[in-house]
């Protein structure tokens, strides 16, 4: 039986074809709710971009932010946290101030950026989104880096941080996490506070950041408009989210 559903907000939520979170998608967690199924966004985004988003005012019943590296309740409240390795912060915060690769660090507080190029504006449009303002590091933990370039050159930055992974959800970015982090590793965690197990579990996504967590929940849903491997994994497919997809999967599932 489901009792918590895990929804990515990029292309599975909001649609940015339209700007909007789909009309029939409102209705579906709306009545989700009412049949006491928990609710909770997984998204490599922070709180502070979540404001800004078309789901701002749906109430959630918890947020996995940064690829799950930060949770909260409901009401903001923190769950649990998973800052990034203090070695590793050290090593990236180097390169940041070298200003060879632009790189977005978050923390508590929200994101800034060391400096901005065609390929950061370009990942930041494709998510309807700003690019961060320009800033400098004074010590936070940080919970997520986003660098930005060519995938092959990104990939090297980790081979010199043995405590951290890379999660992508853009041609041009990718986000930076802890090794242990990711959507996975805050799902388990949340569901383990609610005295609840993977078996209790269904999650919505259509990124390759999304993958473990549809893996192993016990029902995973691809979007229509997801990437081929997200399909490929998922125990479900269903329609484009600008053709109800959200809807139409809780409706075959007979949860609303």
């Amino acid at each position: 039986m489901i009792k918590t559903i895990f929804f990515d907000v990029d292309g599975t939520l909001v649609s940015h074809k339209t700007d909007s979170v789909p009309k029939s998608t409102r209705e579906a967690l709306e009545l989700l709710r009412k049949n006491g199924i928990k609710l909770v966004l997984a998204t490599g985004r922070d709180m502070s971009q979540l404001k800004k988003l078309p789901v701002k005012d749906i109430k959630f019943d918890g947020y996995l932010t940064m690829n799950g590296q930060l949770c909260l309740d409901e009401n903001g409240n923190e769950l649990f946290g998973n800052p990034i390795n203090e070695q590793d912060t050290e090593k990236l915060v180097k390169l940041i101030k070298e200003k060879t690769v632009p790189i977005t660090t978050i923390g508590k507080e929200g994101p800034y950026i060391n400096f901005v190029t065609d390929q950061v504006v370009a990942a930041q449009k494709a998510v309807s989104s700003k690019v961060a303002p320009v800033g400098k590091y004074h010590g936070e933990n940080v919970y997520q880096f986003i660098a930005y370039g060519n995938r092959d050159d990104l990939k090297k930055l980790v081979d010199d941080l043995p405590n951290c992974k890379l999660s992508w959800w853009n041609e041009y970015a990718v986000d930076i996490i802890s090794k242990d982090g990711g959507k996975l590793a805050g799902v388990e965690k949340y569901l383990k506070l609610q005295g609840q197990t993977l078996a209790d579990a269904m999650a919505f996504g259509d990124g390759e950041n999304d993958l473990e967590m549809l893996k192993v929940v016990q029902t995973g849903v691809a979007m229509g408009n997801g990437e081929e491997q997200v399909k490929q994994i998922a125990d479900y497919v269903t329609s484009d989210i600008n053709e109800d997809g959200i809807y139409n999967a809780c409706k075959h599932y007979k949860l609303i």
